[in-house]
């Protein structure tokens, strides 16, 4: 990306395009004084020296600006320049601008329907803020009309719940739905098999808000003990056991659309297990992190090709001997016995 003069940086970029910055100098003699603030504070403050006639601000989507609006100025000689824009975090190349994005998209990386199914939870963000509203669709053919209720928001964006038990109606089966707010719309697509699922992971997208995602593969577990040992009085003991849970878990078959979304998992650095013990959807508050250790998420064109990932992750705290109450005769989480919602 071509740099930008101080002038003609504003609007609003993703932290993964935000342009460099120049601001042009008079004559190579002056120095200029530099400050950068976000969100009212400075961030930065310098003098610097030009080089050819001009100072160059770089890497500006690294700062930590999320959402904020950054301002830039330069005192040159008591000639002062500045700027403001509003800087919105994302690790995706999006190829638009990010205000025709965010105006027009959910904060997902999905480019087509969802599946989904009875039981779980579905949440949508999108930035700004304002109502969304729902079309369901049954199996005997009619249609119903809802309204998604924010469950979050902040001064930049709002979160909706969209989970499937919000929009069933009496007697009939819930085959679809499509959530629509201002130009946005993301599809979901009921899977009526409604597969057992584990594991279910809550994590940090590519735009920093939270999804979810429902493998539906087989679950495994593997654990591993390093044992550390000593002869003592002609007696070999283990002084030491380090454990080591390596759990591997199965996206089952994607669809095109959502073999392309579940990259997402792997690229996340923050990943959480979700379990419901005693009817409580215990997720990122008050769940427990993992950490994804290796991922395999081959895909191909061919006609009768069908993408399904497969991963390794492990407790992301040091003691892995972690109690489960109430687990029904499953690996690691209590799920899926459709008290999710």
């Amino acid at each position: 990306m071509e740099p930008v003069p101080l002038s003609s940086f504003s609007g609003a970029y993703f932290t993964s395009a935000v342009p460099d910055i120049n601001i042009p100098v008079a004559s190579p003699a002056v120095k200029v004084r530099v400050t950068m603030t976000c969100g009212g504070s400075q961030i930065y403050s310098e003098t610097l020296w030009p080089v050819a006639q001009q100072v160059t601000l770089t890497e500006l989507g690294t700062l930590n600006v999320s959402a904020q609006p950054l301002n830039a100025s330069g005192d040159n000689a008591g000639s002062a320049q500045s700027a403001s824009a509003s800087i919105l975090f994302s690790r995706c190349d999006v190829g638009i601008a990010a205000s025709q994005f965010y105006s027009s998209h959910f904060l997902t990386i999905l480019q087509g329907p969802k599946v989904t199914a009875r039981g779980r939870r579905e949440l949508l963000w999108f930035y700004g803020s304002g109502s969304a509203s729902v079309s369901a669709e049954y199996d005997d053919g009619t249609t119903g009309s809802f309204s998604a209720s924010a469950v979050g928001s902040g001064s930049s964006f709002t979160c909706i719940d969209v989970s499937p038990g919000n929009f069933t109606a009496s007697g009939k089966q819930l085959v679809a739905y499509t959530v629509t707010a201002g130009s946005r719309s993301q599809r979901f697509v009921m899977d009526l098999t409604q597969p057992d699922c584990a594991p279910i992971l809550e994590f940090y997208n590519s735009f920093g808000v939270w999804e979810y995602i429902y493998c539906t593969g087989t679950h495994r577990v593997d654990p591993d003990y390093k044992r550390s040992t000593i002869r003592i009085g002609g007696l070999l003991k283990n002084y030491r056991i380090d454990e080591t849970r390596l759990f591997k878990g199965d996206t089952g078959v994607l669809t095109t659309a959502m073999a392309g979304w579940a990259d997402d998992l792997f690229r996340s650095d923050e990943v959480y297990v979700v379990n419901v013990i005693g009817g409580q959807v215990q997720d990122k508050d008050g769940g427990k992190q993992v950490v994804i250790t290796d991922s395999k998420s081959e895909n191909a064109n061919d006609d009768d090709y069908l993408p399904r990932f497969t991963f390794s992750y492990q407790y992301a705290q040091r003691i892995h001997n972690v109690m489960q109450q109430n687990r029904v005769g499953r690996i690691f989480d209590n799920t899926f016995d459709h008290t999710f919602n």
